[in-house]
């Protein structure tokens, strides 16, 4: 294996975002550190340059037969430098925003290729800078929420961090899970509706 520089993120074998997510650990925890990310697939080589460089590092790019190897270097600043912002916990950010959940699905189309993104989608929610300040859950969205749910973790994960999360009393009887909820709080659309009128909406 060639000669790599500071700290070393091995992700071969990983498809995006999970490459892109696990160089954001490193450098949000090491912002003054020369960062290695080691890669072997195309598309997550030109996630991890396009990230590197949103973040104000230089990137060069070396290719080993199928890895590339990454290496990114902060500007020349100290750590003094950086003010509470530059260097604030992932995860502890929460926006103005509010987000409307109305399937348990990402996207029109293929439901099944949907449900495949969704879990994408949290995950990167999870690892996003700023979090929304509420997430509602209507109609099937509310599937999301349960006991069994895939996203039950990320979901917890947003929670703990102080996403207000709530789902539709409603369509939890619908679906008939209204006493397998996991995380959050059982609301009402008149609630909802009074909390998202006028406010910053992301409906999904």
């Amino acid at each position: 294996m060639r000669d790599t520089k500071g700290i070393i993120i091995d992700v071969r074998g990983s498809l995006c975002p999970k490459p892109v997510i696990e160089t954001k650990k490193v450098t949000d925890t090491n912002p003054s550190e020369v960062v290695t990310s080691i890669v072997d697939n195309e598309v997550s080589r030109d996630n991890v340059e396009k990230f590197g460089k949103s973040r104000g590092y230089g990137v060069t790019i070396e290719q080993d037969g199928k890895d590339f190897y990454l290496t990114m270097v902060p500007n020349q600043v100290s750590v003094d430098a950086f003010d509470a912002e530059n260097l604030q916990i992932p995860g502890a950010n929460i926006g103005n925003r509010v987000m409307l959940m109305t399937k348990d699905y990402l996207g029109e189309g293929s439901e099944e290729l949907g449900r495949n993104l969704m879990k994408t989608f949290w995950t990167c929610m999870v690892e996003a800078d700023v979090k929304p300040s509420k997430i509602y859950f209507i109609n099937s969205a509310v599937n999301m929420v349960i006991n069994d749910s895939v996203h039950l973790d990320n979901l917890k994960q947003l929670a703990d961090v102080g996403v207000e999360i709530a789902a539709c009393g409603i369509c939890l009887d619908y679906y008939k899970v209204k006493d397998r909820v996991g995380v959050g709080a059982i609301t009402n659309l008149y609630a909802i509706t009074d909390s998202i009128v006028g406010e910053n909406l992301v409906k999904l």
